[in-house]
């Protein structure tokens, strides 16, 4: 199945670390929470990249602790990203959502191909911030944002 997201790339790469470093952690969804002192819908929101749900810092660096990560960089993008809001495709592949493990290289295994990444224009970032809609996007709001 192919998604297309509009979302912050910051947001983007953010979502899918914490997701990572969760896992890497062999911690799921609700033992984190629960740690953190949160819902465990929300843990699940700030991972989902179709949710604009998203940490604060204090929340970030509340979830390194939970995590016990050495580094902030754990969770942050690799490198500084020259775009805002971006346009991403995805192929989503066909894992095992509720038993999320790492493989025997101790990565965690994608979830999804990145298909590409492009950055909205000013126009596009306009009118995609006044309808305020979830990331995911379908024909009908891609008619009103792109076209």
């Amino acid at each position: 199945m192919i998604l297309e997201l509009i979302i912050s790339e910051f947001d983007f790469w953010l979502k899918e670390n914490i997701r990572i470093a969760r896992i890497k952690s062999e911690i799921d969804q609700v033992e984190l929470s629960h740690r953190l002192g949160v819902s465990e819908g929300y843990i699940g929101n700030i991972e989902n990249l179709k949710n604009r749900a998203k940490p604060n810092t204090r929340m970030i660096s509340r979830i390194a602790n939970a995590l016990n990560l050495e580094t902030y960089s754990d969770l942050l993008p690799k490198q500084v990203l020259e775009n805002d809001i971006v346009r991403v495709k995805l192929e989503l592949l066909k894992i095992n959502t509720r038993k999320q493990v790492v493989n025997d290289d101790g990565e965690v295994p994608e979830r999804f191909k990145l298909l590409s990444i492009e950055p909205l224009s000013s126009n596009e970032i306009s009118r995609w911030n006044a309808l305020k809609k979830p990331y995911l996007i379908d024909s009908k709001l891609q008619k009103k944002i792109f076209i």
